[in-house]
């Protein structure tokens, strides 16, 4: 099967070991030497060491943890081993489940590059076929030549895919002690098992806890041997975990990879991640990039996001990701998934969200604060509120804008954490207004504020909600576009061009922080940098009854490069909800 790639496609195991190209002209045009005969195509190899290991909430987080995890050979006898003390001497087992899954490989050589075919093109940048309709191939070459920014940002040739069956396993924990680190391994006594993890069950209501918020880690598996950028997430997440101390769980809000489709984007991203992913339990949302075909057209894999996540999957609905609820330590979180956008009867208009998943949201948190939670956090993809262009031009987003925002007003969501964009901004308290009163559906609520003894301002009592999008752990950046006028908005979003510079300055006046920490020419005339940022950004969030602090940093420094990596604090807030 030729899958066909190009530069304006949906940007779309590791054996690049993250190191950067050694190309001193990065910027120059990529011009490969093509070899008239295709390289000999590898063998996808056997892995059955437990791989892709992911630790998530499904359940009751007090009692429950689940597991995911891969092998390429079926093992019947396979099992996750819980203990209490690390010694394995009170262990508890529980049965997993495989399922067979068919994953998509990229061709690569027997070095570990990847294989692209470079494809004769006319006038119009379109293939030009032979008599038999076939494209016309002038040659081949690998990825051991790539260098400079257009192949960063994803003009590589056509690559073809190898279908591997492999088994992915899930199993879920049970009867677990609240409030209790626990330790595990995965795996089979009939195969190998996998190194220990950690995890932490939740407690009581108004315990106090503490997660990591990151976003986009959306690695690219054509830069996988170039510039890794699945180094980035890792490194991202662990500095996360560093300097949070004791973080209970992390919470992704989805573009865990560029292609959902290429399976070794999966493999990059979760191996690089492997030894933090097994530090802390996870409760991620689905992004649009985590359900991709890797050719731009092709129908959406809207499985392969649970295949790799083991997530609970609310009314039987499987859509590019699930949707889902938790409560930990009375704080209920919920998880919304932005894919649900394809029509259907459910959703005639092709909305991010559709009318069942709205009138699950709807009926989810009125039970939640029907059973005292006193704060409610809401996560998903799409942003409705950011620096950058998604959160007004993304079509199936302003579909549902106003029923959103409404809702969430409504609703009294105290905090909504997105992703999507790729740009670091945090809103005021904003509360719901109608569209024909403004375009944005929010203005700035006049919440009273005070410094506490910590010397954090925090909000008081705020009926509205702040929508938090910490930029990305990856190397994509979007530039915050509002911040450089209306004429610069018009030229690099056109679609943005109904917008007066009142809109403008309007539109930034919502938020209370925000930016592009990265400094790039690429945003001289685009909105987007050539996916070689080493600017990522986390948030800590820790909440101690009625008070929740949120903290952002900054990460600077190409470690690949062999710069210091340095962490930032770079916005911090509290809300005070209720109490004294």
């Amino acid at each position: 099967m030729l899958i066909f790639s190009a530069l304006f496609a949906p940007s779309t195991q590791a054996a690049g070991g993250g190191q950067p190209s050694e190309s001193t002209e990065e910027s120059a045009e990529f011009t490969p030497e093509l070899t008239e005969g295709k390289p000999e195509v590898a063998e996808v190899p056997v892995n059955n060491t437990p791989n892709r290991i992911i630790t998530t909430f499904n359940g009751d987080t007090s009692s429950e943890m689940a597991f995911n995890w891969y092998t390429t050979d079926q093992f019947e006898d396979a099992k996750v081993w819980v203990s209490k003390s690390g010694n394995f001497d009170d262990t508890l087992e529980f049965e997993a489940t495989p399922s067979e899954v068919t994953s998509h490989y990229g061709e690569r050589d027997a070095n570990g590059n990847y294989i692209f075919a470079q494809v004769k093109e006319d006038e119009e940048v379109e293939p030009v076929e032979d008599e038999n309709g076939e494209p016309i191939i002038e040659g081949y070459y690998t990825d051991a030549q790539a260098h400079g920014d257009e192949w960063m940002n994803g003009d590589y040739g056509h690559m073809e895919l190898t279908d591997v069956t492999e088994y992915s396993y899930k199993a879920t924990a049970t009867g677990l002690e609240p409030n209790t680190d626990y330790y595990y391994y995965v795996g089979s006594e009939s195969g190998e098992i996998s190194e220990t993890g950690t995890f932490k069950t939740s407690g009581q209501a108004g315990d106090p806890f503490k997660f990591v918020h990151y976003t986009d880690t959306q690695n690219a598996f054509w830069n996988e041997n170039v510039r890794n950028e699945a180094a980035f997430g890792a490194n991202t997440l662990m500095n996360a975990l560093q300097t949070a101390g004791d973080a209970d769980f992390v919470l992704h809000t989805g573009d865990v990879v560029e292609v959902a489709e290429v399976e070794d984007e999966w493999i990059d991203l979760f191996e690089q991640s492997r030894p933090y992913f097994m530090q802390a339990a996870m409760s991620v949302a689905a992004g649009n990039h985590d359900e991709y075909a890797l050719n731009y057209g092709d129908d959406p894999l809207t499985e392969k996001f649970n295949e790799h996540i083991n997530v609970p999957v609310t009314n039987d609905k499987v859509d590019g990701g699930s949707y889902y609820s938790m409560d930990y330590n009375g704080v209920h979180f919920v998880t919304l998934n932005t894919n649900d956008n394809k029509e259907s009867e459910d959703n005639p208009e092709g909305k991010a969200i559709g009318e069942e998943q709205m009138a699950w949201l709807r009926e989810d948190v009125e039970q939640a604060r029907a059973n005292g939670a006193e704060w409610i956090v809401l996560n998903y993809h799409k942003p409705l509120y950011s620096k950058s262009y998604h959160s007004l031009q993304d079509e199936d987003v302003q579909k549902v804008r106003e029923e959103l925002t409404a809702l969430i007003d409504e609703l009294d969501i105290d905090l909504a954490l997105q992703g999507h964009d790729h740009v670091i901004s945090r809103t005021h308290s904003l509360t719901h207004v109608p569209s024909d009163e403004n375009f944005s559906n929010a203005e700035v609520e006049d919440v009273n504020t005070f410094v506490g003894d910590n010397g954090v301002e925090y909000m008081e009592n705020p009926d509205g909600t702040v929508y938090v999008l910490p930029n990305t752990g990856g190397t994509k950046e979007y530039d915050d576009v509002y911040s450089k006028g209306v004429d610069h908005l018009h030229e690099v979003r056109p679609d943005l061009d109904w917008m007066t510079e009142e809109d403008v300055d309007y539109y930034n006046s919502l938020f209370g922080f925000g930016g592009q920490p990265q400094e790039t020419d690429a945003f001289e005339d685009s909105h987007s940098n050539n996916r070689d940022s080493s600017s990522q950004n986390f948030a800590i969030y820790e909440v101690e009854g009625n008070e929740m602090i949120v903290s952002m940093y900054q990460l600077s420094g190409d470690f690949l490069l062999g710069e210091e990596r340095t962490v930032e604090l770079v916005d911090q807030f509290g809300i005070q909800n209720g109490g004294e």
